[in-house]
């Protein structure tokens, strides 16, 4: 799809999940599409797992702990054949927006770090799973297939991509990004202590402050794109509800907040919220802005020797179990089609008002509000 539009304004979501609630985290999520749409927004980000929240508990708790967690995350997970998607897609296409969004998938009995890119028609135009979950994520989730590895999609927007967390950092993946001329990227964070927690030996690399102000930006540099760079928030209320009941005094949210960044691609910090804030941050995209970057530095083109080094990618899906026809052909399988998001959406046939029920008092933070904190509307108690 040729890029027709070149200018817009796009959103990073930093807010809280609906923390093991699939109901509560579908229409938190419904809100703030809407939200993005009203204020005129073609690209809306969600955080990693926004839905049912990331399960930050597993970095923190024992096995015999994690249990009684691990249950109700699984019974909170989204389906991808679901009706809460189609709400969610339905939302979209409502506000005829782009919406990328992390979820905990149940697919049969595994969970799959995924992350959707839903068109403003409401159709799932690119379906990712995380192809190896990090560190203790492995023990809640499954690696993602070949066939859900694809992280850059043609768009009316521009060539827009999206990673996930530690994945940003890797160097193959940003080479393919970059070699498919990737222009705008969602670097989904999930929620993420900052330094004041750093205990040695836990590295560095291991909070919040290398993340977004580090390893963020470099991304934006390397590949001359925007960076929208959503990361997670948590309440009092939140941090009591990932605690199991026998800690009497859980921890301060406050080291987990204000980690939301927007990103130039030149790597020129856009957007920083401030810590209490929770809403939209968002910033005005201009892809005729990544021109100079990419001519000083093009890793996928001009400034690469193809002939001196590739990067072989396998995209197609390995199953465990592939049938034979009689003439000895294997069969050839696709996870969106199985997962059911290949589907056109159906007409709408909502009730007047049932898409945008979840009306929840929100705020947007523009570029110019960010930069000039006088001018940020009054706050509010909303999601």
């Amino acid at each position: 799809m040729p890029t027709t539009i070149k200018k817009y304004k796009a959103a990073a979501v930093t807010a809280e999940p609906g923390w093991f609630d699939l109901e509560a985290s579908v229409q938190k999520t419904i809100h703030w599409i809407n939200e993005a749409g009203k204020a005129g927004c073609k690209l809306v980000a969600f955080p990693e797992v926004w839905i049912p929240g990331y399960p930050y508990w597993m970095w923190k708790i024992n096995y015999q702990e994690s249990l009684p967690f691990l249950k109700s995350y699984r019974q909170n997970s989204l389906p991808s054949d679901s009706d809460e998607m189609r709400r969610i897609r339905a939302a979209a296409r409502e506000n005829a927006i782009y919406v990328s969004m992390g979820y905990s998938e149940i697919d049969l009995a595994s969970l799959h770090l995924a992350q959707v890119l839903i068109s403003p028609t409401g159709d799932i135009i690119n379906h990712r799973r995380k192809i190896r979950p990090t560190h203790v994520e492995r023990l809640i989730f499954g690696d993602g297939s070949g066939d859900t590895f694809e992280s850059v999609v043609d768009t009316d927007i521009g060539r827009v991509g999206q990673l996930w967390k530690t994945h940003v950092r890797k160097p193959f993946l940003k080479a393919y990004a970059c070699a498919l001329g990737e222009q705008v990227h969602v670097a989904a964070w999930p929620i993420y202590p900052d330094k004041t927690t750093l205990h040695y030996p836990d590295p560095y690399t291991n909070v919040s402050d290398a993340n977004s102000d580090i390893v963020t930006p470099a991304y934006a540099i390397e590949t001359g794109t925007y960076v929208l760079a959503p990361f997670q928030r948590i309440s009092v209320e939140g941090v009591r509800k990932n605690t199991p009941t026998h800690i009497q005094e859980p921890e301060s949210p406050d080291c987990y907040n204000g980690h939301t960044r927007i990103y130039g691609p030149d790597g020129t910090l856009l957007a920083k919220p401030d810590k209490d804030f929770e809403g939209l941050v968002m910033v005005d995209i201009d892809l005729d802005e990544a021109h100079l970057p990419k001519a000083l530095a093009d890793f996928g083109g001009h400034y690469m020797r193809q002939d001196l080094i590739r990067l072989l990618v396998d995209t197609r899906r390995k199953e465990l179990v592939t049938h034979a026809d009689v003439n000895g052909s294997l069969g050839v399988y696709s996870t969106q089609d199985r997962v059911g998001l290949s589907q056109p959406l159906n007409a709408p046939t909502p009730e007047p008002g049932s898409i945008k029920k979840a009306a929840i008092p929100a705020q947007s933070l523009s570029v110019d509000e960010l930069k000039h904190p006088q001018k940020k509307a009054v706050q509010s108690n909303g999601y």
